[in-house]
């Protein structure tokens, strides 16, 4: 059954991460950013798999949280960058009808963003986004903590971006 989400509790970063796309698109070829933005997107969903560990049944490492929680504001940094690009508006209908393990989420996240990628579609990327944040509460993550994530990523981005500019 299909459940409603509120997602405006998102507001925050996504309004931070507007000046950071904005940043990017005076420095940078707009075109070429999208199609670059979709590979990264890919990349970082790697990347958080690789740090939550989930499939590497073999290690006996431990899992580094905040290293997890990083990767996991990188892919909603780069989700909220489209939803920029096709102005999608967090007042929108969100709606929570996904269920699984940690693999399998991971399994329709990739899904989801190949199927993004393909057609732009922005009712896909907002079930990838609904997606990311049901991987996050899967991972013990709250949404005050993914903002906050995100919100230290965003700031640091921003930081290096300034500093290139003065140096």
């Amino acid at each position: 059954m299909k459940e409603e989400l509120n997602i405006r509790i998102f507001n925050e970063i996504y309004e931070k991460n507007k000046k950071l796309d904005e940043v990017f698109i005076k420095k940078y070829d707009h075109a070429e950013l999208i199609k670059k933005n979709k590979l990264e997107l890919l990349v970082e969903i790697g990347e958080l798999a690789n740090e939550t560990r989930c499939f590497k049944y073999w290690s006996k490492k431990e899992v580094n949280h905040d290293l997890v929680g990083f990767e996991l504001a990188d892919c909603f940094i780069m989700t909220l960058c489209f939803f920029n690009t096709l102005n999608i508006d967090l007042e929108e209908k969100f709606y929570n009808d996904l269920d699984g393990d940690v693999i399998d989420m991971f399994f329709n996240i990739y899904s989801l963003t190949i199927e993004f990628i393909k057609n732009n579609n922005r009712d896909v990327l907002k079930k990838l986004f609904v997606s990311l944040i049901n991987l996050g509460h899967n991972l013990g993550f709250k949404d005050d903590e993914i903002i906050s994530y995100c919100t230290r990523k965003i700031d640091k981005d921003l930081e290096r971006l300034n500093d290139e500019k003065t140096s």
